[in-house]
């Protein structure tokens, strides 16, 4: 396991950092463990899950050390996430069945 002190990059942009952090934020929990764990860098208390996008398991403290800590990600899976929100991004919206059954004051 790489230490996270050697992989800080204080000159990671702070805009990148930010939406690489949100973006593992809003993982899928794929397991819960007893405990927690602390970041190796400053001990706060950083979570007790793993979360997924179903091709990455990450920590559940991983935004912790990108936003505080600037641990820049290999570029591997910055590359993937990048992937994850266009293709996300490009999805068609259909607001059909909202628009169906959304309450309206004059139906009642």
């Amino acid at each position: 396991m790489p230490n996270p002190a050697d992989l800080v990059d204080p000159g990671w942009d702070v805009s990148e950092r930010q939406w690489v952090a949100d973006y593992l934020a809003h993982g899928q929990v794929a397991a819960s463990w007893m405990g927690v764990a602390r970041c190796r860098l400053c001990l706060r208390v950083n979570g007790s899950r793993d979360l997924t996008d179903g091709s990455f398991l990450w920590p559940e403290g991983l935004p912790h050390y990108v936003l505080d800590h600037a641990v820049r990600l290999p570029s591997a899976f910055l590359d993937h996430i990048v992937r994850r929100l266009q293709a996300l991004d490009q999805l068609a919206r259909d607001g059909s069945w909202w628009r169906s059954h959304a309450a309206c004051p004059s139906d009642e």
